[in-house]
């Protein structure tokens, strides 16, 4: 996972420059987690294609070196630092908060700008999830910049969903703000680590888009918790409550593709099935709707279910189970989870 400080100490090196083309990208990917990691790799296996017209080569960079390696053998160019990006046209960060979304769009910008001497045309995606205004700040540093730069730099926030295996096999679902120019520019290479691409609007929507569906995502798995917890508490067979519900108004993702219960997840080797490993962590679901909370009180908009859902991921984190799947919930409301867990 990239860390904050070390962006920070990055060396800001003079690199060459390259003349931005309409032809096959060279892409740029910043932060190689999880998700990253895999997003990567399918730029990687689109450049491998004997068909490919869209990307011309991957560059990749992250502190944690085992995935570099992976990436490397897999046919990517390992960078180690930021400053040696100056030659992409595309780059896309997949960073994990606000802190280091910040400094490495902030650094970025400062070492294009000052290794381009001729005009280049630079894109910039971020696909982590941050708060919505300092997403729509980012964008206005991104024009500003180009206005004080031989490097014309467009930005587009596009945060994803589908989780790891939506990474994995190539199926996000990229929600994006920003011009729809510069989304059509870029569509290929997006297409080419997701299937749905929706644009939500100009700056800071693909953001509020997502903060807005993993809202929405929390409370419904916090009430499918609370059902499955008190339908076999009172004695009814997990999986025949499961098919009641998902033949039914309770039917929903949280219900029929991820339940949290370990018998019935075990019909589609759902996370928790394998002891909550795997899938969306906790620790992330409390994020994105700390970020939702904090966004709606500055907004004034009241959010008195999302207010509670971040209590109670608050209180699973606390247990030390902030990296089981955020259906670990389950578990939490029937009393399982302590502090040494």
């Amino acid at each position: 996972m990239l860390g904050i400080r070390s962006f920070r100490s990055l060396s800001l090196c003079p690199s060459s420059t390259r003349a931005y083309s309409s032809g096959p990208k060279k892409v740029a990917f910043i932060g190689l987690g999880n998700m990253g990691s895999h997003m990567c790799h399918n730029l990687l296996k689109k450049r491998k294609d004997t068909n490919n017209t869209i990307i011309h080569s991957v560059y990749a960079y992250d502190i944690h070196s085992p995935s570099l390696k992976s990436l490397a053998e897999a046919g990517a160019i390992p960078l180690s630092s930021l400053s040696e990006m100056s030659d992409a046209d595309i780059v896309i960060t997949m960073l994990p908060d606000d802190a280091a979304v910040n400094i490495v769009l902030t650094d970025l910008i400062h070492v294009i700008s000052k290794q381009n001497t001729k005009q280049k045309n630079v894109t910039f995606i971020d696909c982590s999830t941050i708060g919505p205004v300092l997403s729509k700040e980012l964008h206005a540093k991104v024009l500003s910049s180009s206005s004080n730069s031989s490097a014309s730099f467009s930005m587009l926030d596009a945060p994803v969903s589908g989780g790891v295996n939506g990474a994995k096999n190539a199926t996000l679902t990229f929600m994006v703000g920003g011009s729809k120019d510069t989304l059509d520019n870029v569509q290929p290479v997006l297409s080419c680590m997701g299937k749905s691409i929706i644009h939500c609007g100009p700056s800071s929507m693909g953001i509020v888009a997502k903060l807005s569906n993993n809202l929405a995502l929390a409370t419904q798995m916090i009430g499918i918790c609370e059902a499955m917890n008190f339908g076999t508490s009172l004695g009814i067979d997990p999986i025949v409550l499961a098919n009641v519900m998902n033949t039914s108004t309770a039917k929903c993702w949280s219900c029929e593709v991820n339940n949290p219960h370990p018998l019935v997840a075990a019909n589609n080797n759902g996370a928790a099935s394998r002891n909550y490993e795997g899938g969306f962590a906790s620790s992330l679901m409390l994020k994105d709707v700390g970020l939702a909370v904090k966004a709606g009180d500055s907004s004034k908009v009241a959010l008195p279910f999302g207010s509670l859902a971040k209590e109670l991921y608050t209180l699973v984190d606390n247990t030390g189970n902030g990296k089981k799947d955020f259906s670990i919930m389950m578990e939490f409301l029937r009393g399982n989870l302590g502090k040494n867990n």
